[in-house]
Parts: structure tokens; sequence; C-alpha cells
């Protein structure tokens, strides 16, 4: 570090209060006791050098520089919040690719130049770099008001056109990856690189203010990146992007968005640049991209469009939008609607599936482009993901893993197993049979068949159950460690296992395996319990029993064998376990019911009272347990005599403010907007199955707890939606699926997304820009959309009266709403002055393409139900705190959580029901 002594310029002298925050911060001045007319490129590692500061009255930043770089950049009076930059990075480094006429690419990067000062005063800083052939590039940064501005000013100053096909910016950010989250400074990032309306910003985890955000500048586009790398550059982003364009293409990306060149006559200049600023939370940001002259983008419902749903689109924005152009123009329908709220708003319709690019051309020329996907309709979905799960599974009784739900590589159209890996190596093998990815199928297949029973699907959960899980995956009621479950690498190899301890024959102890064998055995007792005419091989007593039994075995077995207590962490697919708890109650159960409440308030209150880092999983830094803390919230809101409410709500905002940190919401392109973010920010796998999981908690959060629900009711579908894009489906026209076309890949499914034009998956696969082709562990996302599937009639104050994951339509004063989400037992109605909720038990869901009727009033609905032909019988539905409830006619009372039964007549298929509230 140098010395924090040495005297300043006295053209770089920054203001007392700047200095002070710079010395206080510990970065120190100062290396150089003048600026020397050429600088020096050397850089250290995760050293902090300064040599001078920019400072300007009034300055937002605290601002260091060395050698023609910003080496340190804090905001003012908030210095404790740490660094923006990364130690030992240099904001300001440029490199790139230009040619004289026709001829062959130069490269060049400024950390190899020796750069002369063209500019240095109290509050600017401008460098100039001769790269070649007459090539001269001058990087400057200037304090403006509370904006730290840096341009790149290009001139050719030979005798010869010349051509940019790149130019790149290394934003050396102190973000969480690189030090794989473990930073308590670090920051994650939030990145939409499109064009003219290209932004991104920098959060800290407990989300504290002000946060540091990038904007392209008027007059410039940013059209690629490439990520942060551990032996290598730090982010980087392109002004031009050609040949980086060009070269991931030919490697075979799919890389879609436009890339340009910049074109240099003789003594022709260009200048393009990008402004940070600090924003005061994400309000504050959608501000700042619409004032200057960015396009803030709100829309519903998501980015990911099922074929049945209509988009529709708000836009703000200092200057205008001219034109929308459709990539597809005789499958896209743009219809203009006019402005609301000071917005331009439009409705899209996308006729064509896979990716659609939506150009936003403004009044000055800036494209900006909205990457959307367009899928089946969800209902379509789930039944075809469901199908192809049980018909992708092994059925050799001589095999040990007779039974398994198989992975499944579309690019080859290869069924793995433990025979045949396929391109799955090393410790990762576990995928194929267990943990999360293995489990995730037979997960989602019980979740679905709770909703639409189909018995050949059945038939292959029973199978898997009766060969693969009892007495194999899972050890039986007369083991010795009875429902446990085995964890990696199969359940062979443990129960074979010369060890008899927790590396091999009890290797049990694995808490996030327990939630998803609950989803399944939970899923067929529904099934059996509550659809007529369906045959499983156990009762529904027994399939609630064994639910039961592993769920107890989560909180016991690993706790005993290992220590492993499973109230630490937030689990996938836990969430179902109140609902298992009523079950019990209802199927008179009451010590069961009693014993599993113990369980699961002892670690509600644990993470209610007791749980500070909420990011912590297996990784340092993870975004899995935004699912089950939002659950563990709701229960506790519930119950104010159990959990303290004023705890419970404290906890219910941090965690909520947790889930919003790390997922995509003013990112819109479909891969972003709604996803889940690792610590990767939007480089790496994105559309997880927290997309969907943690989605749902911010639609309950939406629905139950904000004050003004409606942009998170945005963000809450959007997300719920957002990771069908990676199910591979279609129709016969389109193809059978867009990643990997092909009947036989119809309804298989990607693991995750990469934003990156190339690169490696998690699993450790070449991948290309778009969805994985192995499934991996995204049915636990499937199972996350199940569950929050809903209907939302609003009257939104950006899009007007909308039913988010429905159609809508007014006709003689009566509201018509459609529910297509997929699942159809869940609609609620935010209206201006009306709020209600009507939610259905499995087994019951509203008639498919017949319309709730609203009164506009918002006091009463009509609703045509549909369920299988059976024996007379009742079936719940909750509607919340309603007052004065009367059902056809007659006034009905509401248990103390909501509900009231419903009668279902004998062999009826379809019930109207008239609901009126007070």
């Amino acid at each position: 570090m140098t010395s924090p002594r040495a005297p300043l310029s006295a053209c770089a002298r920054p203001s007392s209060a700047s200095r002070r925050a710079l010395l206080k911060s510990g970065i120190g001045a100062l290396a150089l006791p003048a600026l020397a007319p050429s600088l020096a490129r050397a850089a250290e590692p995760g050293v902090r050098r300064v040599s001078r500061a920019l400072a300007q009255e009034g300055a937002a930043f605290v601002t260091g520089c060395e050698g023609g770089c910003v080496t340190s950049l804090l905001a003012a009076g908030h210095e404790a919040l740490g660094d923006f930059i990364r130690a030992g990075g240099r904001l300001g480094e440029v490199r790139g690719a230009f040619r004289i006429g026709a001829g062959e690419w130069r490269t060049f990067a400024t950390t190899a130049l020796a750069g002369d000062v063209a500019e240095a005063t109290a509050n600017t800083l401008a460098t100039r770099y001769a790269l070649g052939a007459g090539l001269v590039l001058t990087v400057g940064f200037a304090l403006e008001g509370g904006d730290l501005a840096l341009t790149l000013d290009l001139a050719n100053t030979g005798g010869e056109a010349l051509e940019l096909g790149d130019l790149a910016l290394g934003l050396p950010i102190n973000e969480l990856q690189a030090s794989d989250g473990k930073d308590p400074q670090g920051l994650l990032k939030h990145s939409f690189i499109s064009g003219a309306g290209s932004h991104v910003f920098w959060q800290r985890k407990d989300s504290a203010t002000p946060w540091l955000a990038m904007f392209a500048q008027e007059g410039s586009a940013l059209e690629y990146w490439e990520g942060f790398r551990r032996e290598g550059p730090c982010y980087q982003v392109y002004f031009h992007a050609a040949c980086a364009v060009d070269k991931v293409r030919k490697a075979h990306s799919r890389w879609r968005l436009p890339a340009t060149s910049l074109h240099l006559a003789p003594g022709a200049r260009a200048q393009r640049g990008v402004t940070f600023a600090l924003v005061e939370g994400y309000a504050q940001m959608r501000a700042a991209i619409a004032d200057r002259g960015l396009v803030d983008v709100e829309l519903s419902p998501g980015m990911t469009v099922p074929s049945d749903l209509a988009v529709t689109l708000s836009l703000g924005s200092r200057i205008p939008v001219a034109r929308i152009e459709a990539e597809h123009p005789g499958n896209t329908r743009i219809t203009a609607l006019g402005t609301r709220a000071g917005r331009q708003l439009y409705r899209v319709e996308l006729a064509r599936l896979g990716e659609n690019h939506l150009t936003l051309v403004q009044e000055n020329g800036a494209r900006t482009t909205l990457e959307f996907f367009a899928t089946e309709p969800v209902e379509t979905m789930i039944a075809k993901r469901g199908a192809f799960i049980a018909s992708h599974r092994h059925t050799d009784p001589a095999k040990w893993y007779n039974g398994l739900l198989a992975e499944w590589n579309m690019q080859s159209e290869v069924l793995l197993g433990p025979d045949n890996y396929d391109r799955i190596g090393g410790w990762r093998i576990y995928e194929v049979t267990c943990d999360d990815p293995g489990l995730s199928k037979p997960a989602f297949l019980g979740a679905k068949l709770a909703e639409y029973p189909v018995q050949a699907e059945i038939d292959a959960l029973d199978d898997y159950i009766e060969h693969f899980v009892w007495g194999g995956l899972q050890q039986t009621s007369e083991e010795p460690w009875p429902y446990g479950i085995y964890g990696i690498l199969d359940w062979k190899r443990n129960r074979e296992s010369e060890d008899p301890g927790p590396k091999g024959r009890e290797h049990l102890w694995r808490t996030y395996d327990y939630p998803h064998i609950v989803v399944m055995y939970f899923g067929m007792y529904r099934a059996a319990r509550l659809h007529p005419g369906v045959s499983t091989r156990l009762s529904a007593e027994a399939y609630l029993e064994r639910a039961f039994g592993t769920a107890r075995a989560m909180f016991t077995v690993p706790d005993t064998l290992v220590g492993w207590d499973a109230n630490n962490i937030g689990y996938y697919n836990e969430i179902v376990l109140p609902e298992l708890i009523d079950a019990l109650e209802a199927e008179g159960k009451e010590a069961w019911a009693g014993e599993l409440r113990g369980f699961w308030e002892h670690k509600v209150r644990h993470f209610v009272e007791e749980v500070e880092d909420l990011f912590v999983s297996e990784y340092a830094f993870d975004s899995t347990g935004f699912e089950s803390t939002q659950a563990m919230a709701r229960y506790a809101l519930e119950r104010p005599g159990t959990f303290a409410p004023e705890r419970a709500r404290a906890f219910r905002e941090r965690q909520f403010a947790a889930n919003l940190f790390c997922r995509g919401w003013l990112e819109p392109s479909y891969y972003y907007l709604g996803s889940d973010y690792r610590g990767q920010g939007g480089d790496a796998y994105t559309l997880t199955y927290m997309a969907q999981m943690g989605g749902w908690g911010v639609l309950d959060y939406a629905l139950h707890d904000a004050p003004d629900p409606h942009a998170l009711l945005r963000l809450g579908h959007a997300s719920t939606l957002s990771s069908w894009a990676l199910l591979n489906s279609g129709t016969p026209e389109s193809g059978h699926g867009y990643w990997y076309p092909g009947k036989a890949n119809d309804g298989a499914a990607g693991g995750g997304f990469e934003p990156a034009a190339l690169g490696q998956t998690w699993l450790d696969q070449p991948h290309w820009h778009g969805a994985w082709y192995y499934s991996c562990e995204i049915d636990l996302g499937f199972c996350g959309a199940l569950r929050a599937a809903a209907t939302t009639l609003a009257d939104d104050p950006l899009l007007g009266r909308i039913a988010h994951g429905g159609s809508l339509e007014e006709a003689g004063g009566i509201l018509r709403v459609v529910p297509r989400d997929g699942v159809r037992r869940r609609f609620h109605v935010r209206l201006q002055h009306a709020a209600f909720d009507l939610q259905l038990a499995p087994g019951v869901r509203f008639a498919r393409e017949e319309a709730i009727e609203v009164a506009p009033s918002g006091k009463g609905c009509r609703v045509v139900l549909e369920h299988g032909a059976g024996p007379a019988r009742t079936s719940l539905l909750t509607l919340g705190q309603v007052q004065g409830l009367r059902i056809d006619g007659a006034a009905r009372d509401l248990d103390a959580r909501g509900r009231v039964a419903l009668e279902i007549a004998q062999g009826t298929t379809r019930t109207v029901v008239d609901l009126a509230f007070a």
C-alpha cells in the first residue's frame, strides 16, 4: 500500500472532506507527489493504490485515482459500506480490436500502454492512448453533479478509414463472486446489456443504500458482455462487439443480440460513455432509467409468455418510443393503447413459440432489444412434463435401479442411468439417481398428480416408489433408521459400503433430500384421496403415513447421526409441511400432526428469532431459501398467540428484502426478469428452480403483506412463469420445442439458463448460451410453479385493469376472467375498492375456459367448478377474512382460517357457486 502522507499535486487536491474520507477508508493518498506526464500501467492484484482524488463540492462520490484509472470509489457519507472498486481493480481500462479498411484485425489493451495526461483538474482526469495507425483513444473521468461520467473519445488522426470491431470497458467492481460470496461488503450485480437502454446496478447483501448504478450515456449503447473470470479479466461491457460476437458465433454460440462496429473516416471522431450514479432503491433506479432517456419497462404477465396470454407493456422514458419492431412481424401483433401514468402502453401477442425479440426505437434513434420467450399454455406444459417424466424411466426388473425416473440428454436423446452417466462425470454422477436433481422428478410428478392425475403416470410413480425408493433409496419403517434417505453417490453404494458409519451405510444425513420425498408421497396421498376413479398401489392412508414418517425423519435422523440440525437452513419443498399437518388432522392423526407441528414451529421460531444470515446454504452465498422463509413468515404471522407479531413482521421484511436482492426485476429479458441470481449475478445459471419457488414468496408477499401490491404482483407473476422457458415443448409446426427440436424431446427440460455466449454449466458441460440439455434440478422449480399458479384481477396503476395469469373482458357491467395459470385453483382480486381471495382444495378447480364473473363492486362472483365424478362429498374453499359471506343466497360462516365447506353432489363433474360478500 502506498504512503498515506505523500502530498497531492495542486491540480488534483480534493476537498478536505473527500481527503478525510479517503484516509478514513484506509485506501490512503497518494504515491506520487505530482501526476507524471506518462502514466505507468503496472497494477498489483489485491493492492489498492491511490495517487490523487477527484473532488467537487457536493459530489456523491469519494473518488481515488492512480495511473489514469479510478481505483477507489466510495459513496460520500457512506464510506463504511465499503469501496465499490475491488482492491487492485482499475476502472478505465479498455481493450478492443480495429483494422484499416478490410485488413487484419489488430487488438489493443490500455493496460499494456503508457498513457499521456490529456487533462487533469480538480474534478476531471483524461488520459490519451495512441493505439496505432492513427487511432487515438482518450479515457476521461468527470465528476458532474452527483454523477461520475466515464467517456471514451475515439479519433482517427491518420489518413485511412478505420473500423473498430470491439470496444470493451472493464468494470472491476467488488462483486460477491470475486470472494465466492464470503466478503460482507461484496456486491451483487443486476445487469441489462441490450443496446441504448443498458443499465447496471450493484447491491450489498443487506440491501443497504445507496447502490451503485451505471447507465449508457445518450448516443452510446452496450451490446455485449463477458463475465468475471477468477484468473482473468473482470466483467467487461462492450460498446461495439462485432468481432467478439462473430467469434462466439463461429464457436456455435446461440447469441442473437445485434452487434456493431464503428467506422471512422480520416479526421473523424466518436464518443462513447457510461455514467455512474448512486440510487436509493428500486423506485429511484427506475426513475433514473427513465429520466436519463433510457427505457424503464413494466409488464404483465412476464417475459416468459404462454401463447394463450397477451403481454401488456408499459414503457417510461424522457425520450418517447417511436415504434416497436418485431423480430417476427408476421407472428406478432402490437397494439398501441395510448398512455397511462405518463407512460406508453402497448398490447403484444406472440404467436411464434421460442425466443422473440422486440426492439424499442426511440425518437432519437436509440435502439433497445427486449428478449421474450413464447411457450405453450402452462396447462399444456404441466401435462407434457408429467408425461415425459413418467415415460422416461428404467423398467428392467434385473437392475437395482428398476423404476428410476431418469435423466435425459436433449442434445443426443440419450436416457441416463447408473450404467450410463453419459457426459456427467466425477462426483456429479449423483445427479442421475439422488440428491436434489434425482429427487426433483418424483417430487414434481407427485405434485402434478395431485392436480391432474393420469393413470399411466400414477403407475410409473408407484413403480418408482415400490422398486427404487422403499427399501432402496429410503429405509423402510422396519430398518434401523426408519424413513431415512440415502445420499450421494447412490443408495446401492451406500447400502453395500464397507463403512458402517455416515460415509457409508448410514449416509442418511442430507436433510435437503427429505422434503422432495415428502412432496412425492403427499402428492400420491392427494391423488388417491381427492380424485375418484384413480387407482393407486397403496392406500391414501399409507402414502400419508410415509409422508409423515419422512418429514419426521428429516428432523431426527440427520441430527442423530451427524448432528445436522434441520432447523438452520430453509429447504426447498418443505413449504408443504403445514399442509401435511392439516391433512394429518383431517385424517384423525392428531398425535402425528402434533409431533410434526412441534418440529415445524420450532424451526419457524428459530428463523424468526435467531437466524441472521439468510443466504447460507451448502455454499457461503446461495438463494435457495426464499420459498421456505416466506412460508415461515406467513405461518408465524397467522399465529400471533404462538409467535411474537413484531418479531414475525421484522423477519418477514428482512427475508423478503433478501429474496428481492437476488432476483432480477429491473432487467427486462426473459432469462433475467423474475429469475433468482447466485453469486455471479446474471452472468451464469439463471432461471434456476428458485426463480419459481422464490417467486411464490414474492407473490405471497404481494398479495398479503405489501401496502401497495401492484409492482410486486407483476414481479411475482413474472417469476412464477419465468423458468417455464426451459421446458422444451411445442407444436408439430414449431418442431416440438425450441431448444432441441424433435418429438423425442417434447416435454424434456433444461436445468438452467446460461446467459453468457459460451462457457461451462454447473454440471461441467459446455454451453452455447441458452438452456442446458440436462434437466438437473429444474423440476423443483416446476413444483414451486404449481404452488404459485394463480390468476389475479387487479387495478394496476401502470397497466390498468388487468388479469395477471388470465384473460379479462368486461361485458354488461360484469368482469369476466378466464384463469390460464395452469392449475386453476387460486383466484385473487385486488381492485381499487375491493379485495378478496378464492382458493380451492386439490381435486376441484375452476372449469376450463369458463369465466369467473366478478361484480365491478368486488362484492361477489360466480364460479363454475370442475371435479371428478364420485360420491357426494365436501371440499374446502378458502376465502380469507371476508365479511357477510353468502353462498347461493344462504349465509355461511367461515372457520378461524377463513375456510368454508362446499358440497359436491354425487356423480357430478361440475358445480356452479354464487358467492356474495357484505
